[in-house]
């Protein structure tokens, strides 16, 4: 007797660009029927020439700044923020599902739930959160904003981390996945394109 598979959705980031493209704001939508679990980091690429620098205004912890941007070499190194001097164990990669660095020569930046090391290869993300939801890591069924960047151009590509539950649970490094989409542009984004912007929208260095 067959049986019917229960639909999925996947993720999604929507990318809106303000004060001429100079900032940049990201949401992450986890949908109530997420084909992935709990989301904890989130990386996306980046278009400057002269500027970059991230932050957030949701409780995650951000790394990428002029000069020390998320690329295949710091991909390799341990997890840091723009904003507190304390350095995390794993490596972007680890924490990532140790994937290779997704985006190519393209740089990019990053946000994370900070954690904890409580013992060899054993961890636990920080829960509580000011605001709502009121925890930091993104459940199912969950929209968090206060992502952003500030960029040259808007990107497209992100890639996020999730496990499978995150609540007061540990985890290992093995237990850490990926995903990877293209951001959605909100239409203060979209009208670039009629001026001929989808060059800088979609812009990929060689």
């Amino acid at each position: 007797m067959s049986s019917l598979a229960l639909a999925v959705s996947d993720p999604t980031v929507i990318e809106e660009s303000q004060w001429g493209g100079t900032l940049i704001n990201y949401t992450v939508v986890n949908p109530a029927d997420s084909r992935i679990g709990d989301i904890v980091g989130f990386v996306v690429e980046v278009d400057y020439d002269y500027y970059l620098y991230a932050d957030t205004t949701n409780g995650w912890l951000a790394q990428g700044i002029t000069g020390a941007p998320l690329n295949a070499t710091t991909w390799e190194s341990t997890m840091a923020s723009n904003n507190t001097s304390v350095i995390y164990e794993l490596t972007w990669r680890q924490f990532y599902g140790n994937i290779d660095y997704p985006f190519g020569s393209v740089d990019g930046v990053g946000y994370f739930v900070s954690y904890d090391d409580i013992a060899t290869d054993t961890f636990q993300f920080d829960w509580s959160s000011s605001s709502e939801p009121y925890h930091l890591p993104i459940l199912a069924g969950e929209t968090l904003g206060g992502f952003n960047a500030y960029v040259d151009g808007t990107a497209s590509q992100y890639l996020l981390a999730y496990v499978d539950n995150s609540i007061n649970d540990t985890f290992g490094i093995n237990d850490l996945h990926s995903f990877q989409g293209d951001t959605i542009p909100e239409p203060a984004t979209l009208s670039l394109l009629g001026l001929g912007g989808l060059a800088i929208l979609r812009k990929r260095r060689a």
